[in-house]
């Protein structure tokens, strides 16, 4: 031990006398320094132009060898707009924001309702009544402070469009993919034919009850909405979300699965990209499947927007065109069950039938007015709230002449109207006498509005 001692002794005095004779037993040498592990991983994280804390926060990315460090830099550089911040657009925009896509836009003019929060979960109770563009961007900012957030709040329509598309999220940083977060047929159109005008390829989801469908259309010359769907299902065919009813967590996967779409096409992994396919999820029997979509050959170029409320409420279309577009959903309508026959022309067109305000049908009542009164919407609906003198329950679909009495007036009504006109129409096709129907205008949901406010409304 002294002589260990010794030698600590000695060698301290040496350094003394000349500090260069300690690079000899330093453990690790100043000129050996930058081979230090330590310093590697620092010389590394200089060169990826991602924070210490993006090196935290994306590390479960960081280490999968198809996004890695050029992957997520990719998507920190990318701008995707997400138009509708609902059922698809909430889980679509959580994923992509804690993916660290580092700008988002969202389109949406609506506010966050009550009736949202089961399915819409970038929403929640304590943002119930504001916008809901504001909404998700205070939950965007939440999960990733890095993300830059847009905000549009306003319809997404044929005036606004090209603009919001061609601008992109700055001068600088145009739009790489757009997002269809939408619940109706003219929006899709619309979002369809402007991402065609802007060369933009987009990731379309629709959803009904347990079923959802999924792909990506536009992309690099491939088919796009028209392909699959030429024309619109006649007005009524197809119930809205809001009509049908969706189940709350079917939105959540389509949008995940959306975002998952999205990133692909952001890394550059085309070769699994839903280009030309149609994925079909039946939550239900929990199956996914697949549609094939081709090119359609000598199709129109799209050159300008259109009317698309007007070209999906259907007057100007014909039998014909109007009969191929139902074949074409019986075989890929998110809900996955073949259509009724279709009707050639519009319900609105079918003259005879009245339409009666809820104000004065309720005065009609109070002077003695007794009318068959026929609730068209589903049983499930009838059971959260109804009419409290309603006669029967027919799903509008299955309407038909003996459910209504032979003589006497008739009250048909819906959730708002749009059933209704469709029942009256089908029964005066049917034989019933146009002049003893009356459909509810604007539903159960303009009695609530008008007559009754204490009614709940879904």
């Amino acid at each position: 031990m002294a002589s260990f001692t010794l030698i600590i002794t000695v060698l301290a005095l040496l350094c003394m006398i000349n500090p260069q004779n300690c690079h000899a037993f330093s453990p690790t040498p100043q000129r050996h320094f930058a081979n230090h592990p330590s310093s590697i991983i620092k010389l590394h994280l200089s060169k990826s132009d991602l924070t210490n804390e993006e090196i935290s926060r994306y590390s479960r990315h960081l280490v999968l060898s198809d996004v890695g460090v050029s992957g997520q830099k990719s998507l920190k550089n990318s701008a995707v707009l997400v138009i509708g911040a609902g059922g698809l657009g909430s889980p679509c925009l959580l994923y992509l924001a804690a993916a660290g896509v580092g700008h988002i836009g969202i389109v949406d003019a609506d506010t966050v309702d009550e009736s949202n929060l089961q399915r819409q979960v970038i929403h929640g109770t304590s943002t119930v009544g504001v916008t809901k563009c504001e909404s998700a961007e205070r939950r965007i900012q939440d999960i990733n402070p890095n993300v830059s957030v847009r905000t549009y709040v306003e319809e997404f329509t044929s005036r606004n469009a090209l603009r919001i598309l061609s601008e992109g999220f700055s001068q600088s940083k145009p739009w790489d993919v757009v997002v269809d977060g939408s619940d109706n047929f003219p929006t899709k159109y619309l979002i369809n034919d402007a991402c065609s005008i802007t060369n933009l390829p987009w990731v379309y989801s629709a959803i009904l009850a347990f079923e959802g469908q999924l792909s990506t259309f536009n992309y690099r010359g491939g088919p796009d909405y028209r392909d699959l769907l030429p024309m619109p299902p006649p007005p009524g065919d197809i119930p809205s979300c809001a009509e049908g009813g969706v189940l709350g967590v079917l939105p959540g996967t389509m949008g995940c699965l959306q975002a998952t779409e999205v990133i692909k096409i952001i890394l550059g992994k085309d070769k699994g990209l839903l280009v030309g396919r149609v994925l079909v999820f039946d939550a239900l029997a929990m199956k996914f499947s697949e549609l094939g979509v081709a090119k359609t050959p000598e199709k129109e170029i799209i050159s300008e927007l259109i009317d698309y409320q007007g070209f999906c409420a259907g007057p100007k279309t014909t039998k014909q065109t109007q009969q191929q577009a139902a074949n074409k959903i019986a075989t890929t309508n998110p809900t996955g069950r073949t259509m009724d026959e279709v009707q050639s022309d519009d319900t609105n067109s079918v003259a005879g039938y009245n339409s009666i305000e809820p104000i004065e049908c309720l005065n009609k009542m109070a002077n003695g007015w007794s009318p068959w009164v026929l609730d068209v919407r589903l049983q499930s609906e009838n059971d959260i709230v109804k009419l409290p003198f309603t006669d029967m329950v027919v799903p509008h679909r299955t309407v038909r002449p003996d459910h209504v009495p032979v003589t006497g007036e008739v009250l048909v009504y819906c959730k708002g109207g749009v059933r209704g006109k469709k029942a009256c129409a089908q029964l005066v096709e049917m034989g019933v006498d146009a002049k003893r129907l009356y459909n509810l205008d604007g539903g159960i949901l303009r009695w609530q509005e008008d007559v009754d406010p204490t009614m709940p409304r879904y």
